[in-house]
């Protein structure tokens, strides 16, 4: 007898374990859809991709797909070796670094973040010996935005160190503004606010000595960057005008991500000054914008905590759904265990126990692919979750192993959050969690 459906948990249990086969995972993922007949079954509402089910049709246009997109990355992965050898051959180290961190743009672009972090790493060891150092700054900055993708802090401000002071002594300003705030996103991301602050500020001088018709986009990148980071010092009246300069530059410039990392940002702002009804029209101005799914699915993912706030159920049931499948459709691993940890925390706004299976695919994703701080803040909310339903036990193990991965990582300001945590649950035996993730954005 033949099987109408498969769920997807079934089908990536028993596919061989290969490299070669990961679009065709991903293909499958995004075919599959809810079981239609548990739609009305209360359990369906924590289910995870895992759960759903995939047809015998489906399955074959997911493997048609697959091979194609396979076919077509290998066909792009030789085209793009195709002119650095050319250059290579024709002794010009420059043209073949910028020809193999072009093929590494091209892999991190489809989410490949691992091989265009060996392209990027080729291209660093092809231009060492050039006396010009503008593929090299190139190449390290390339290596620190991967590294800060996959949530290895310590590697990524250390290459964009190198880049910023490489870029200074060389005398590439643009470069060295880039650098600059890279390093400022790396260390907001670790929570340790007064250093990006300064690097924030330092790239920002360096623009303005350019003139005021110079750097026009990294300057409203840093203006979105300052408003958040003063947001979350509640430093609320300067916030206000970090945003005010960083939307005269998106009237003036077109970048409709960046705009849209400017209103989500902003409507963090209006959150904290309790302006609730202009911080939802920040979400959905941002989320009308034509952005990537990835971005989309966080947004999306706030928005539905909005809703909760609100006391909106439905509402924010909604918004999660939306973000589970915007993240679906984005094909991203992290951006996937993003909006599940997303999804478990609005379990958990609801007193719902069953909730857990939303951060243990978090969990999931986050150490199979290697996404320490990904899974250090699932370990957090997860914890809250258990210390609702008296599993103080668990809940302080999590914290306990949360902290130590934020220790490691060197993420301060998330390892000031899990201690407090741990000893507010030592002392009351309850605890409550808050904060979302920081978007911020260095132009390359």
């Amino acid at each position: 007898m033949n099987r109408p459906e498969a769920t997807i948990e079934e089908i990536l249990g028993l596919l061989p374990d290969l490299d070669d086969l990961e679009v065709l995972r991903l293909q499958l993922v995004a075919a599959a859809v809810r079981d239609p007949g548990k739609e009305w079954d209360s359990s369906s509402a924590y289910t995870t991709i895992d759960k759903r089910i995939v047809t015998p049709e489906a399955a074959e246009r997911a493997l048609d797909e697959a091979e194609a997109a396979l076919h077509e990355y290998v066909s792009a992965l030789h085209r793009g070796l195709r002119p650095f050898l050319q250059s290579f051959f024709a002794d010009d180290r420059d043209a073949a670094s910028r020809h193999l961190i072009a093929l590494g743009e091209n892999l991190e672009g489809s989410g490949r973040l691992l091989g265009a972090q060996k392209c990027y790493r080729a291209a660093l060891t092809v231009s060492l010996p050039l006396v010009d150092k503008g593929a090299q700054i190139l190449a390290l900055r390339r290596i620190g935005r991967v590294s800060v993708s996959v949530g290895d802090f310590k590697e990524a401000v250390a290459y964009y160190e190198r880049s910023a002071d490489l870029s200074r002594d060389s005398g590439d300003v643009p470069g060295e503004v880039i650098g600059r705030t890279g390093i400022g996103n790396v260390r907001l991301w670790q929570g340790r606010w007064n250093e990006a602050e300064a690097c924030y500020h330092e790239a920002l001088a360096l623009a303005d000595a350019a003139g005021s018709g110079a750097f026009m986009l990294e300057r409203g990148q840093i203006y979105n960057n300052l408003g958040n980071l003063t947001t979350r010092q509640q430093r609320l009246q300067e916030s206000e005008g970090w945003f005010e300069r960083a939307f005269h530059v998106w009237q003036a410039l077109t970048s409709p991500v960046d705009l849209a990392i400017c209103h989500h940002n902003h409507a963090h702002l209006r959150e904290a000054q309790e302006r609730w009804d202009e911080a939802r029209r920040g979400y959905e101005a941002a989320l009308k914008l034509p952005i990537p799914k990835a971005l989309r699915a966080t947004i999306a993912t706030d928005l539905a905590e909005w809703w909760l706030h609100e006391g909106h159920v439905t509402q924010a049931e909604e918004l999660g759904r939306l973000a589970e499948e915007q993240a679906i459709a984005a094909g991203s691993p992290y951006t996937i265990g993003y909006m599940y940890q997303g999804r478990g925390n609005i379990a958990r706004a609801q007193g719902d126990a069953d909730g857990f299976t939303f951060f243990e695919k978090a969990l999931e994703i986050a150490r199979e692919k290697g996404y320490p701080f990904l899974e250090g803040e699932t370990l957090l909310d997860y914890a809250a979750l258990r210390a609702q339903n008296d599993g103080y036990e668990e809940a302080a193990a999590y914290l306990e192993r949360a902290a130590e991965i934020f220790r490691e990582l060197g993420a301060a300001g998330e390892l000031e959050r899990a201690k407090r945590s741990l000893a507010e649950l030592r002392s009351t035996g309850e605890l409550e969690l808050a904060g979302e993730s920081p978007i911020a954005a260095a132009g390359d």
